[in-house]
């Protein structure tokens, strides 16, 4: 990223170059805020590692610092006054300033708080409530069965003699079921079996940023689709017929347990509907532009690799042929 920071500030003719990026970086298991070359007047800063409290303002203070030092054109020595006044101003013990030993690196800041912080800053770039408007084959399923459960009486029955941490197993119950299934049904995992140490560790955080965003997408959608049963069984919930079964003194309690248990049904319901979503739209809807292009980039590698093994292996059972066939030999 450096080099390309680089090759478009000669192509534009700029005294310096910043890159934000929202691809997460790490050095040693350490997430990287930013790095900075002072011979070249470039820089990148990796957004996920400010995590997702007051984004704007942290990226700006080290955006200022990183182009005050570049323009100045000197490196503080770790240690020195200088470079402890250099420190990243206003966020405390959150970022380390150092100077790596590392050609083309002049200055180097790690995010303090280490993987939970990028991780949070992970699910944040993912922007998960935007789940919520991609996934409407899910929400418009999940919608129709809810119309059936709230008419159902038998539902009614159960959900007012079930204790109230059943009803909550239930819920939750429910979310995972929708969250398994749009993992394993569009293949969101990624496999971190045969990777190098660095990429293993990077491919669990991403595992990790995938779950998180889906429980938080799903539980968004959970939500709305909660308030829309529990408005709709207001409406059409009869006092006469449904006082039969909460009883004469039922409240806008029995409403809510009722309209929760017909929610927590239709989504494991809707969650078919989800399959209704092509790959893509699922993708563009759960990642950022950078995490969709990371894994389509690593998807079309490995089918490279299959390719490249399925020719070597038909190579090499051509060639098997051709000795067995020689080795026979013509019959005299």
């Amino acid at each position: 990223m450096m080099d390309l920071a680089a090759e478009r500030k000669r192509e534009h003719g700029w005294d310096l170059a910043v890159c934000v990026t929202d691809f997460p970086l790490m050095i040693d298991r350490r997430p990287v805020v930013a790095d900075a070359d002072h011979s070249r007047n470039v820089a990148v800063v990796s957004l996920p590692a400010f995590g997702a409290m007051n984004l704007r303002r942290r990226v700006s203070e080290v955006v200022t610092q990183l182009i005050g030092d570049m323009r100045g054109g000197t490196t503080p020595k770790d240690g020195s006054q200088a470079h402890r006044r250099s420190r990243v101003p206003a966020l405390g013990g959150a970022f380390e300033r150092t100077t790596p030993d590392q050609d083309g690196v002049d200055v180097r800041i790690f995010a303090n708080r280490g993987r939970l912080r990028l991780l949070v800053g992970m699910v944040r770039d993912n922007r998960p409530w935007r789940l919520v408007s991609g996934l409407r084959g899910a929400l418009v399923g999940a919608f129709a069965f809810s119309a059936f459960y709230l008419l159902n009486t038998t539902l009614w029955e159960l959900a007012l003699t079930m204790a109230a941490w059943q009803l909550v197993a239930v819920v939750v119950a429910s979310i995972t079921a929708m969250i398994t299934w749009l993992i394993v049904y569009h293949r969101l995992w990624e496999r971190a079996k045969d990777l190098p140490p660095q990429e293993r560790e990077r491919t669990v955080l991403f595992n990790a940023s995938t779950v998180l965003t889906l429980a938080i997408g799903v539980t968004c959608g959970c939500a709305g689709l909660f308030v829309l049963n529990l408005t709709a069984a207001l409406i059409v919930f009869t006092p006469e017929v449904f006082s039969q079964y909460a009883g004469d003194e039922y409240g806008l309690g029995e409403y809510l347990l009722v309209t929760m248990f017909a929610t927590a049904a239709a989504t494991i319901a809707g969650a078919i509907g989800s399959g209704f979503e092509s790959e893509e739209s699922v993708h563009e809807a759960a990642y950022s532009y950078r995490e969709r292009a990371r894994r389509e980039k690593r998807r079309r590698s490995r089918s490279a690799e299959n390719n490249d093994s399925a020719v070597h292996d038909a190579a090499q059972n051509d060639d098997t042929s051709r000795a067995e066939d020689s080795d026979a030999g013509p019959d005299h």
